[in-house]
């Protein structure tokens, strides 16, 4: 799942604005790995335990994104799960840096 879920205010967060643009897109795909996969652990809360175990085999079997999102169609909003994850996130990493701020004081 490709995820466009931070935009360069994570660098603000993360205090690398000034991190040349290769390893922003290195640490952007890891920031998205870690968002990608909040996502799914939540899906798999969201799901009853039949839905579970088709998504489990619809993911299996490597079927396409569209396909996937024709089965998450009305079973969830997925726009509004990844949005709240994002944000939780977001909040997750500025609550961190501040924290390691702090301590290194």
């Amino acid at each position: 799942m490709n995820l466009l879920f931070l935009d360069q205010n994570v660098f603000n967060i993360l205090g690398l604005e000034n991190l040349d643009e290769a390893k922003k897109q290195v640490l952007l795909t890891k920031l998205n790995e870690v968002v990608s996969d909040r996502v799914s652990f939540r899906l798999m809360d969201e799901f009853s335990e039949p839905d579970q175990l088709e998504f489990d085999k619809l993911t299996a079997k490597g079927v396409s994104d569209e396909e996937i999102g024709q089965f998450l169609n009305g079973k969830v909003d997925l726009q509004a799960i990844i949005l709240e994850e994002v944000t939780n996130f977001k909040e997750q990493l500025a609550g961190d840096v501040a924290a390691w701020r702090e301590n290194l004081k």
